[in-house]
């Protein structure tokens, strides 16, 4: 039987896959432009984990339950957004700008992604800060003068199916990801994010 220990190193270290064909692509030259890559490339393997985490797949429900899945789920955001930061400020001191419109598709996948984590963290998550009255109670206050319901905030949450689309087209429209120089690291980036987004609407349809 799998140990949770087996399964979250296996979740980590999964995105060194495509991390690898990245680097022979770059030349695995140690700048901050190469580092950059590859924390971006991690990043993006790990928001597609995102949704095929959001889908609670049965066989990881029978091994872990639903609690530890959506723990995981939970708290993964926190380091997406800590990476993209990341890869955004490495890029910069590379020399990029905010003036093209491959840095303004990341810039509006972190803004969705982070909205969709504020969103979920605010409005209907259970965390720590939702068992002390006072959150509790701003978050009905905030339900009651915004008339959100429970299904206008799980709304707001799937901004991250857009951030989602639109970070992959932001890798996509990168240099290293060009299909004649990298065609199995982009490849992996591609299908997985397609399969999770198609496992995670599934999901949403039937239940």
């Amino acid at each position: 039987m799998m140990k949770r220990s087996s399964f979250l190193l296996g979740f980590f270290l999964a995105p060194l896959v495509p991390m690898v064909f990245y680097l022979v692509t770059i030349g695995a030259e140690f700048t901050s432009y190469s580092i950059s890559v590859v924390i971006g490339v991690y990043a993006i393997v790990l928001v597609s984990n995102q949704f095929y985490l959001a889908s609670l797949p049965s066989w990881l429900v029978s091994k872990f339950g639903v609690k530890s899945l959506r723990a995981l789920h939970g708290s993964s955001p926190i380091l997406i957004l800590l990476l993209a930061v990341l890869h955004a400020i490495l890029k910069l001191s590379y020399g990029f700008t905010l003036s093209t419109g491959q840095t303004i598709l990341g810039l509006g996948a972190f803004i969705l992604f982070f909205v969709g984590t504020l969103a979920a963290l605010f409005f209907f998550a259970n965390t720590l800060l939702t068992k002390r009255p006072r959150f509790a109670a701003l978050r009905s206050k905030a339900y009651e003068k915004l008339g959100l319901t429970y299904r206008k905030a799980r709304a707001m949450h799937n901004l991250m199916v857009v951030a989602g689309l639109v970070v992959l087209v932001h890798a996509m429209g990168a240099s290293t990801s060009e299909f004649s120089r990298n065609p199995w690291g982009m490849s992996i980036l591609i299908l997985w994010m397609v399969y999770s987004l198609l496992t995670y609407a599934n999901y949403r349809l039937t239940k």
